[in-house]
């Protein structure tokens, strides 16, 4: 059926809704910060002393992203947290986290507390981009 302001007139939403969970979320963002990082690497040049990584934690309840060659190793932690994603930049006092919607659109999404809405990219944006581009020279 049509949609108005690309909302579906009908749409199985307990079933979209069901697919919609943190653990998939998190599952389908860590596939996404891993293309992130070959790409960070490819376009940067970066070497292997200098390449970023991702490493899923002991618990496979979050995944570490990091350059593990590096002293010190700055690190964003994205971890399932209850309900939530949760960020913590290790770099800075910086901590948020986002819940898991299905919004007025059908779309499974990360709402901020404040109620902004993000898709996948725009969370790992916010969570990657002062580690990926930040104040650090990178060395090519």
């Amino acid at each position: 059926m049509a949609a108005v302001d690309n909302i579906p007139l009908e749409l199985d939403w307990v079933a979209k809704r069901a697919a919609c969970t943190v653990a998939q979320v998190f599952n389908e963002l860590r596939t996404g910060i891993e293309n992130d990082i070959a790409t960070v690497n490819a376009t940067r040049q970066l070497s292997a002393e200098d390449s970023f990584s991702a490493d899923l934690l002991q618990n496979g309840m979050g995944v570490a992203i990091g350059r593990p060659r590096r002293v010190p190793n700055k690190r964003v932690l994205v971890a399932i947290s209850g309900d939530s994603l949760a960020v913590r930049d290790e770099a800075t006092p910086a901590e948020w986290s986002a819940s898991v919607a299905l919004n007025d659109q059908g779309r499974c999404i990360l709402r901020l507390e404040e109620g902004t809405e993000l898709e996948q990219w725009q969370f790992r944006m916010r969570a990657l981009q002062a580690l990926f581009f930040g104040n650090e020279r990178l060395r090519r």
